[in-house]
C-alpha cells in the first residue's frame, strides 16, 4: 500500500500549480496504448483548465515527448503535462497526494485508488480473463466511487465530458471520495481482491 503525501508537499515535488485541478493518468507499468493515445489527443482542451500527470510506460516516453510538441503549441501549456515513463514509489506517493481525479485500468490499482479516496474514471480492458476487469470496474462504479468508460466509448470528447462532469461538481467529488474510502473497507473489495489473486495463480499454471 502506497500512502499519499501531503498535498502541498506533492505539488511542490511535482512542480504543480496549486490553483489548477490535477488529473493523474495510470496506464500500468507498461502504459496502456489506448489510454495514452486518447489522453494525448485530448490534451489541447485538458491543459486549458487542468494539469496532467501521466504514466505512459518506459517504452512510450520518448514518443510521448515528441507527440506533445505537435499537440501543445507553447511552453506554458506543455508545463501542465507531466509525462513519466516509470513512476517509483516516491513518485507514486506524491501523485496520489496531489491528484483530484485518477484515470486508470481496472486491475489491482482499484484498491489503491479506493484507499486514497480519489475520484476516478476507470477504463477496463475489453477482453480480459473471465471479463474480470469489466466486472471489477462496474462493481466499483455501483459503489459510487468511479465512472466507467468502456474502450469502445473511450474517445476524446467523452473523456473530456466525464472529466468536467466530475471536476466541475464539488458535491459529486465529495460523494465519490467518501464512496471510495467506504469501498476500500467493504466485502466487495475483498471479493475483487480474491478474484485478482485467482487470475494471477491461473497464469502461473
Amino acid at each position: 500500500m502506497i500512502y499519499p503525501a501531503v498535498r502541498s508537499e506533492a505539488q511542490e515535488y511535482l512542480k504543480l500549480d496549486e490553483k489548477l485541478p490535477i488529473i493523474w493518468v495510470l496506464g500500468g507499468s507498461q502504459g496502456a496504448q489506448i489510454i495514452n493515445d486518447v489522453v494525448i489527443d485530448t490534451l489541447p482542451e485538458l491543459v486549458k483548465n487542468y494539469q496532467i500527470i501521466h504514466q505512459v510506460g518506459p517504452k512510450n516516453l520518448k514518443d510521448t515527448q515528441t507527440r506533445i510538441l505537435g499537440v501543445l503549441s507553447d511552453e506554458s501549456s506543455r508545463g501542465r503535462f507531466k509525462p513519466f515513463g516509470f513512476m517509483n514509489g516516491l513518485d507514486l506517493k506524491m501523485a496520489a497526494g496531489a491528484a483530484d481525479l485518477i484515470i486508470s485500468r481496472a486491475g489491482s490499482t482499484i484498491f489503491e485508488i479506493a484507499a486514497w479516496g480519489v475520484p476516478s474514471i476507470i477504463v477496463p480492458i475489453t477482453e480480459s480473463n473471465g471479463d474480470h476487469q469489466r466486472k471489477n470496474a462496474f462493481a466499483y462504479a455501483r459503489a459510487g466511487a468511479c465512472t466507467v468508460i468502456e474502450e469502445s466509448n473511450f474517445k476524446p470528447n467523452i473523456l473530456l465530458f466525464e472529466i468536467q462532469k466530475i471536476l466541475n461538481n464539488p458535491a459529486k467529488m465529495a460523494d465519490m471520495k467518501s464512496s471510495a474510502k467506504a469501498f476500500a473497507k467493504s466485502d466487495a473489495a475483498e471479493k475483487i481482491a480474491e478474484e485478482i489473486i485467482d487470475i494471477a495463480l491461473e497464469h502461473e499454471d
